[in-house]
């Protein structure tokens, strides 16, 4: 009896010191173990995925030790990467675009979302005074901060009907609770916004929805295609110098979307930090529900969606799209490597 207690002990021994023995090995494989994360909303459903590497203990599993820093608005969160205090940015896909024209390098190395995901919603007291797009000139539009991806979202809008930021007053207002604040005190007659602020608006009957692009056919009524947005992105040189570091949270991050398109809502739910609820469970069930078609299934970036990107920012931001080099904006290397 003693014997086999004596085996039985040495067994888990065995497998504690291999376990551990790994993971000092992943460790000391990553050229640093250390990560800052920018993001801009993190309480949002935009970014549920980077939420549940984290709450999941996806990034530690390899061996990384991530802090999140969360800022107002995307824009922010790209300051963040420009300025040294973050080595990485959970953001839109379209920044690693827009500052190529300013001669930075950024590059996007794992996605998180299929289609933009961004709806403009409009206030109950203005629905009267709603038609179209062009109905927006003079009024006054909330978005997370200026020059996110919120803000292109409207630009884009503006244009179809030949409108410009200057028709219209930008604000920003955050995610969240300031958003919904900020609508719901008439202090902005319209909301660009994500998720779960706009169902929390649509249910209580604060607002209407006037155009969405969670859904693919609603992206393409906005851009003319279903575009890439939420990824993870840094700057080309961080990428060089830490390709390990790199593959461990592009690990991280495709498991977090397997996990996340195979768990329940009350699976989601039940991880989320109970702030991010909102204190209406109800309500954030449904927002998650109206969100799940947008959240990539791989991580990777498809044949075209880049293209589409840079194709739908030419029509409205006076973007020369021949002088972009699309291919160093992304790359599908790293997901593709996780994925065998």
């Amino acid at each position: 009896m003693r014997q086999s207690c004596s085996r039985l002990i040495n067994f888990f021994l065995v497998i504690w010191c291999t376990s551990n023995f790994a993971n000092s090995v992943q460790a000391d494989q990553l050229e640093r173990s250390n990560i800052t994360i920018a993001v801009g909303g993190k309480a949002t459903l935009y970014y549920l995925p980077l939420t549940i590497a984290e709450q999941k203990g996806f990034f530690s599993d390899e061996g990384l030790e991530v802090e999140i820093l969360d800022f107002p608005g995307g824009s922010k969160a790209l300051q963040a990467l420009m300025g040294g205090s973050a080595d990485v940015v959970s953001g839109g896909y379209d920044h690693t675009i827009m500052m190529q024209t300013r001669r930075q390098s950024l590059r996007a190395f794992v996605v998180q979302g299929q289609t933009p995901a961004i709806s403009l919603v409009i206030s109950k007291k203005r629905e009267k005074d709603w038609r179209d797009a062009s109905s927006l000139k003079g009024w006054k539009i909330g978005v997370t901060s200026p020059g996110s991806s919120t803000n292109m979202f409207v630009r884009a809008l503006l244009a179809q009907s030949n409108l410009s930021v200057d028709d219209v007053s930008i604000i920003g207002v955050g995610t969240g609770q300031s958003a919904i604040a900020a609508i719901s005190a008439g202090h902005i007659d319209a909301l660009a916004n994500v998720e779960p602020a706009i169902t929390i608006l649509l249910e209580s009957g604060r607002a209407i929805e006037v155009a969405e692009t969670i859904s693919v056919g609603g992206s393409k009524k906005v851009y003319g295609s279903a575009l890439p947005t939420a990824s993870l992105y840094t700057k080309e040189e961080f990428l060089v110098a830490n390709p390990n570091v790199i593959a461990a949270m592009t690990r991280g991050m495709v498991k977090a979307l397997r996990w996340l398109n195979l768990a329940s809502d009350q699976e989601v739910i039940d991880i989320v930090p109970e702030a991010y609820l909102m204190k209406d469970v109800a309500l954030y069930r449904a927002a998650l529900r109206r969100q799940r078609p947008n959240y990539s299934v791989t991580g990777r970036f498809s044949e075209d969606g880049p293209f589409a990107v840079v194709e739908s920012l030419s029509r409205f931001n006076q973007l020369d799209k021949q002088k972009i080099n699309v291919e160093a904006t992304f790359t599908n290397k790293f997901v593709d490597d996780a994925l065998k």
